[in-house]
C-alpha cells in the first residue's frame, strides 16, 4: 500500500472513530463529530477544486464517501430539545423550520451521491460537482450555523 492510500485509510478511520465517539455521548457531540468529519473532507476536496493540491480521483471518491456517510449520520442528530445543553453553533431556526433544514441535508446527500456516481476522472469534470456540494454546505451554514465566537 502506498503512502497516499495509507493516509486516506487513516483519515477514514479517524473520521469513523470521531463519529463513533460522539455517538456514544450526546446528540450534540455526535453531530459535531460527524460535521467535523464532513469539514475535514471539504478541506481535502476544496484544495483539489482550487488547484492547490494535485487532483487524485481515488482520493476524491474516498473523501466524498466519507463525507456522505458522516452527513447521513448527522442528519437525524438534530432532535427537538438538543438546541441547548452543550456549546453548539446550531441556530434555533433548525428546530423552528425543521423541514427546510432536513430538505437541505437531503440536497447535500443527493449532491454527494451524484458526485460519487459520476466518478470524476479529472479536475474539469470534478469542479462542477464540487461546486454543487460546496453550495449546499454554504447555504445551510449561512442560515443555520452561528459564527464562531
Amino acid at each position: 500500500m502506498n503512502i497516499k492510500k495509507t493516509l486516506i485509510a487513516a483519515s477514514i478511520g479517524l473520521a469513523l472513530a470521531a463519529t463513533a465517539y460522539g455517538a456514544a455521548h450526546s446528540p450534540i457531540s455526535a453531530r459535531q463529530a460527524a460535521m467535523k468529519a464532513v469539514g475535514g473532507q471539504m478541506r481535502t476536496l476544496g484544495g483539489m477544486a482550487q488547484g492547490k493540491v494535485a487532483y487524485d480521483d481515488f482520493a476524491v471518491i474516498s473523501a466524498l464517501e466519507i463525507m456522505r456517510d458522516a452527513a447521513a449520520s448527522a442528519r437525524p442528530l438534530f432532535p427537538a430539545g438538543t438546541e441547548m445543553g452543550e456549546e453548539t453553533r446550531a441556530k434555533p431556526e433548525i428546530w423552528a423550520d425543521g423541514s427546510d433544514f432536513d430538505t437541505r441535508m437531503g440536497q447535500l446527500l443527493a449532491s454527494l451521491d451524484a458526485a460519487i456516481a459520476a466518478e470524476p476522472a479529472d479536475l474539469a469534470s470534478y469542479r462542477p460537482l464540487f461546486g454543487a456540494i460546496a453550495g449546499s454546505c454554504k447555504g445551510c451554514h449561512e442560515k443555520y450555523r452561528a459564527p464562531e465566537n
